[in-house]
């Protein structure tokens, strides 16, 4: 509520009855009297939504309708390269799912819609050991960053592809970047090794956490602040399948135990 020049509310970042948490418009600040926390409008965003400086960067020009353009045009540094690698992943993993493909028609079968398979970018890998290694090494990429991104693994005889016979989910922070993918085992002849786990997802990375990703939640959270619940769920296909059907404020667990991350997160 306006309090004078200022505006005045409940802190979002510890819980409170009465009213400490104040923000001056004049300055772009904000400062919470009960427990200390201030700053702008950046680092407010960093703190709700979960993500660094960029990524705060990221949502406040896309909900401004701004453009970001890089003046500087020299080497990126090295976490927007994981980025850029995870992203490139996914255009190749989503190339592969074509609508003649097995896995697609799997996917239909499972009740999803030619959009939905397109709004959650779903995608699918061969049983080939270095294609997508092979793809980012021609777009630039080094074996160094393609390792960091969680995309492929080392071995005496040199790096092999991570993902191999699945289809892929990409998984991404709050901004919506791409930070890992999870995988579930469709081989394309249906010839399925006895010891391959169903679901594969990324290592721990610089840009992915397991403990503190919610699988949908970049495009669950404004709907959760309209609604003020959430659905969870367990697993990419139920999280899909419920968006689906019209309930956009569900997110889901993904290849670990609900953590107390999670539950800041959503709170």
């Amino acid at each position: 509520n306006r309090a004078g020049v200022n505006h005045k509310g409940r802190c979002p970042f510890h819980n409170e009855k009465t009213p400490s948490f104040v923000v001056s418009p004049d300055r772009g600040t904000y400062h919470c009297f009960g427990c200390g926390v201030g700053g702008d409008i950046f680092s407010f965003v960093q703190e709700m939504e979960g993500v660094d400086f960029k990524g705060a960067l990221k949502i406040l020009a896309e909900k401004a309708g701004v453009e970001i353009v890089y003046e500087k045009k020299g080497e990126r540094d090295a976490t927007d390269r994981l980025f850029a690698a995870n992203e490139e992943a996914a255009r190749f993993f989503e190339k592969n799912l074509t609508e003649e493909h097995p896995a697609r028609a799997y996917l239909t079968k499972r009740g999803l819609t030619d959009e939905t398979i397109k709004s959650f970018r779903l995608g699918w890998v061969s049983e080939e050991w270095r294609t997508l290694t092979t793809h980012l090494r021609d777009k630039k990429f080094t074996d160094k960053e393609i390792e960091a991104a969680g995309l492929a693994k080392r071995t005496e005889k040199g790096l092999y592809d991570r993902f191999r016979s699945r289809i892929m989910f990409p998984l991404s922070d709050p901004a919506g970047r791409i930070v890992g993918f999870s995988a579930r085992i469709f081989a394309e002849k249906g010839e399925v090794p006895a010891d391959a786990p169903k679901y594969l997802n990324s290592p721990e990375t610089p840009l992915y956490n397991k403990s503190r990703l919610l699988y949908g939640y970049d495009r669950a959270k404004h709907n959760i602040r309209k609604l003020n619940f959430s659905v969870l769920v367990e697993g990419q296909m139920d999280l899909i399948s419920v968006h689906q059907a019209g309930w956009g404020n569900a997110v889901a667990v993904s290849g670990t135990a609900l953590t107390h991350q999670h539950l800041t997160l959503l709170m």
